[in-house]
């Protein structure tokens, strides 16, 4: 026997633990459980509203999606089991966040572009993004091919700031320059800021004549990655996988009635994103050292506290107040959980229409 379990028993008068085995009523081992049934299902309310983000993610969100649930009257948790979510541990919320993803089941290349002669009137930049400042972003594009890359196909035009990770998605039918350019003018209109900078791999559908025209024209800096060196765009590819990918998978979108539906859903996740959805940003590496003051192979990553891209761009100097204010006013018109219900409606839309509309292989 254990000896823990051996000093248990023994401290446990005889007739006591007789009487407690008949009973039934044997106590359980360790200390008492802090948090509610209903504290824990208040958790998973807000985790389901917030699309499932990690616990480090969400803990600085939980005491403002409570305000925004009582005002919109969607908060049925009493006030004990409130303030015991309050005040939950992030160790706690780890465990009850990992648990809750394991019954989920949530714990689980040809390139298509060829080079050109304008590469040598674009410039190559790989340095250093921190540098930058805001309005300087990388764009990118991602392909809703299926499993066969022919034929016509949607595509997500995607941008990601490289200061506050405001992201903007845009879907359209191909990839050709006038499609694209049409895109970019689109971004450029969204933006709750000034465009200053774009930054994309060397896919034709940006480094071209026409692009770089509307850029000059625009005042816009364009750059673009070393070949083959997928990091030099590091923000919006990291972006494309848990974010274009996890909406919209890797399902095959091929008709305009899909672009429509892609466009009006996009419309909501970028408030989503933007607005509910907190980001780690990378702000420097050490070395690895062991406890004996041995360096270990590798770097150790040091990132800032998670915040909303909305929260990153409101603690920037350089943002004009009414620019702050007008974004504080809409925040406050929106609800996470409304958001993703519309998010999941036009995505079921969707692939209802591809499979009635588009071409089937």
């Amino acid at each position: 026997m254990p000896r823990k379990s051996l000093i248990r028993r023994l401290n446990r008068p005889k007739h006591k633990r007789k009487r407690m085995k008949l009973c039934g009523k044997i106590p359980p081992r360790g200390r008492p459980r802090k948090y509610t049934t209903e504290s824990i299902a208040a958790l998973a309310f807000v985790w389901e509203s917030y699309n499932y983000p990690s616990a480090e993610r969400l803990i600085g969100s939980i005491a403002e999606a409570v305000r925004i649930f009582k005002r919109d009257k969607m908060w049925h948790f009493s006030p004990t089991d409130t303030g015991l979510l309050l005040s939950m541990s992030l160790g706690a919320m780890k465990l009850y966040c990992v648990s809750m993803a394991h019954k989920r089941g949530l714990m689980r290349g040809t390139g298509t572009t060829t080079p050109s002669n304008i590469k040598l009137a674009i410039p190559v930049f790989s340095g250093d993004w921190s540098k930058k400042g805001l309005g300087y972003g990388q764009i990118d594009t991602v392909v809703h091919s299926g499993e066969k890359l022919m034929g016509t196909m949607v595509y997500t035009v995607n941008y990601v700031d490289a200061a506050t990770y405001w992201q903007e998605p845009i879907a359209q039918l191909e990839k050709s320059e006038r499609a694209t350019l049409v895109s970019m003018r689109l971004l450029e209109e969204r933006l709750p800021f000034e465009l200053k900078g774009l930054h994309s791999d060397t896919g034709s559908e940006f480094i071209n004549w026409t692009a770089k025209a509307w850029c000059e024209r625009e005042g816009i800096e364009l750059s673009r990655s070393r070949p083959n060196k997928k990091n030099d765009n590091c923000f919006v590819e990291q972006r494309n996988n848990v974010v274009v990918r996890k909406y919209l998978g890797y399902e095959r979108f091929d008709c305009q009635e899909a672009v429509d539906i892609m466009n009006e859903l996009y419309g909501s996740l970028r408030l989503y994103l933007n607005f509910f959805q907190t980001t780690y940003k990378l702000i420097g590496k050490v070395p690895r050292i062991d406890s004996r003051g041995q360096k270990l192979k590798g770097h150790k990553r040091i990132y800032d506290q998670p915040a909303t891209p909305l929260r990153r761009l409101l603690a920037l100097p350089e943002v004009p107040e009414a620019t702050k204010q007008k974004l504080a006013k809409q925040y406050e018109g929106l609800n996470p959980r409304v958001l993703l219900g519309k998010i999941n409606a036009l995505t079921n839309k969707l692939r209802k229409v591809q499979r009635k509309l588009g071409y089937h292989f």
